[in-house]
């Protein structure tokens, strides 16, 4: 029987929204999961030149309404329609938070031109991921730098993402993820909120080995629950110190998402990492800035769940007899048995020369 879960992504400007879409699309994907993203509509509109400062604000409003509501309804009917038991539509910003703008009593006109009412809006969304903007205790992260369509000051940051807190109050399943750890881990701490929503198994910690490989090892694991093959290519950028960006390429079943990240080092131990989605033109634009002194990092990745774990391959194209094998260990368990036709060469877990920018240096195992 299918499932289609609508899950909002709220919360101040410059709190991670674009990043999280980004991570969270491919995250469930890889666990068989067809994911469909609504981005923001104010975003979209304000882009295209519709905006407060060409009308007022109440008739912005009722113009973003209008686009949500077609939105949420094509992006519902393709859910029904495509292949796939699990989907998931992750939406950016909900019916509430135009209401932040306009207050109560005035959007509840707007709403009456759409026919509906205030208490209709909650019921519409199964979940509410607030991410705290950065204005928040991360001040040296705010940045105008990942939506060209921001223009708030820190002080405004700091005001929307309360009074998004305030329109979202009454939903029933809403997750605040504040600023007390590192990006990082804000990042991963929305996904494992979602995961404990959706009633998967909730990991959060990988280990990681090199493995012989060879066609027999693909083929058993073609054979397991969920396996998913897809081909990445990875192209390192010129970055400024401190700093280190990256396009990729990833195509599964002859469908290509092009993405590009950046993260910048705050200190030696805490970075802010940030992932968009791009389009092909966007891509092949990124091309001229590739940093000739790195190699391409072009790789198989075979992705697969046994027993409840989730597992993933890397095989890269300048030694394809080995590979390296990433598995989520469940919260509640230190060590997990590996599948038996897997043979290992050693635990890299805490090995950065195993990590991708390095091997993109190394072309060696």
């Amino acid at each position: 029987m299918k499932t289609v879960k609508k899950i909002v992504l709220t919360g101040g400007p410059c709190s991670g929204k674009t990043t999280f879409t980004s991570r969270a699309q491919e995250f469930f994907q890889e666990r068989g999961y067809r994911v469909i993203i609504d981005n923001e509509s104010a975003t979209d509109l304000i882009s295209g030149g519709i905006s407060p400062a060409t009308l007022s604000m109440y008739d912005f409003q009722k113009y973003v309404v209008a686009l949500q509501l077609k939105k949420e309804e094509l992006c519902l009917r393709a859910a029904e329609e495509m292949e796939g038991e699990k989907v998931l539509l992750i939406i950016d910003r909900g019916l509430p938070d135009d209401m932040a703008y306009v207050g109560e009593e005035a959007f509840k006109e707007i709403l009456s031109e759409f026919d509906l009412t205030i208490d209709e809006m909650y019921p519409r969304y199964d979940m509410v991921i607030h991410l705290v903007t950065s204005a928040k205790g991360k001040e040296e992260a705010y940045t105008y730098a990942n939506n060209a369509a921001r223009y708030e000051s820190v002080e405004d940051a700091r005001r929307m993402d309360d009074q998004a807190l305030e329109s979202w109050k009454d939903h029933p399943n809403r997750v605040v993820i504040g600023n007390e750890t590192d990006f990082e881990l804000k990042m991963r701490n929305a996904i494992q909120a979602i995961v404990k929503f959706l009633g998967e198994e909730n990991t959060e910690i990988y280990n990681k080995y090199l493995i012989e490989v060879n066609d027999e090892v693909i083929k058993e694991m073609s054979r397991k629950q969920n396996f998913v093959h897809s081909h990445i290519i990875q192209h390192y950028l010129d970055s400024k110190v401190n700093t280190e960006r990256r396009i990729r390429q990833r195509e599964r079943n002859g469908s290509i998402m092009y993405t590009y990240s950046e993260a910048r080092y705050l200190s030696t131990n805490e970075r802010i990492k940030v992932d968009r989605v791009l389009s092909e033109r966007q891509y092949f634009d990124y091309m001229g800035e590739v940093d000739d002194k790195l190699n391409v990092i072009d790789k198989q990745r075979y992705s697969f769940i046994e027993n409840s774990h989730f597992y993933k391959l890397d095989v890269f194209n300048f030694d394809t007899s080995k590979g390296i094998l990433s598995v989520q260990i469940p919260l509640n368990e230190t060590d997990i048995e590996l599948p038996d036709f897997v043979k290992i060469i050693k635990d890299v877990s805490d090995d950065q020369n195993y990590k991708n920018y390095y091997l993109a240096k190394s072309q060696k195992y």
